[in-house]
C-alpha cells in the first residue's frame, strides 16, 4: 500500500535503515506514512483483540458439583463464562462498526455468531438445569416412586 501511495517501491529488508529512507526521500511522503501506519496500528489492534478473546475461551471451565443427594450433578460456573461472553459481545459487534475491520469481516462475522450461539446454549442449560433442580424432589417423592 505505502508503494502504491509513494509511486515507487518501498520494502524494508534486514539491514534496512534510517539512511534508506532519507534516500528515497520518504519524508516527502509522511502524510501517506502516517495514514498508513494508523490503519496498519488500528488492523492490528482488531486482530490482537480477536487472539486475545479467543484465547482467554480457553481457560474457561464449568465445574459439576453434586446436586444434594440425588447422585447426579449440576453444572457451576456459569457467571463467570456469562460475564466474559458478554463482554466479548460487545467487543466483537463494536469490531463490526470499525472502519477497519475489512480483513478480518469474516472473521469477526463467525466469531459473533459463534458468541451468539454460545450465549444461547448456556441460556437454554441454565433454564434447563434451574427447571430440573426445580422438579427434581417431586420424582424423588414415595408418591412418585411406586
Amino acid at each position: 500500500m505505502l508503494s502504491e501511495r509513494v509511486g515507487f517501491e518501498v520494502k524494508p529488508h534486514d539491514g534496512f535503515t534510517y539512511q534508506d529512507c532519507m534516500n528515497m526521500n520518504l519524508v516527502d511522503h509522511t502524510e501517506a506514512i502516517v495514514d498508513i501506519g494508523e490503519k496498519a496500528g488500528k488492523e492490528y489492534n482488531i486482530e490482537t483483540s480477536m487472539a486475545t478473546m479467543k484465547k482467554q475461551w480457553l481457560d474457561i471451565e464449568f465445574k459439576l458439583k453434586p446436586f444434594k443427594t440425588t447422585g447426579t450433578c449440576s453444572v457451576a460456573g456459569f457467571d463467570d463464562a456469562m460475564m466474559m461472553l458478554d463482554e466479548h459481545i460487545v467487543l466483537t459487534q463494536t469490531m463490526q462498526f470499525s472502519p477497519f475491520k475489512k480483513p478480518f469481516e469474516q472473521e469477526i462475522e463467525e466469531w459473533n455468531q459463534t458468541l451468539l450461539y454460545v450465549s444461547d446454549c448456556i441460556d437454554e442449560w441454565m433454564k434447563c438445569q434451574g427447571q430440573w433442580m426445580y422438579l427434581q424432589p417431586i420424582f424423588d417423592s414415595p408418591d412418585i416412586m411406586k
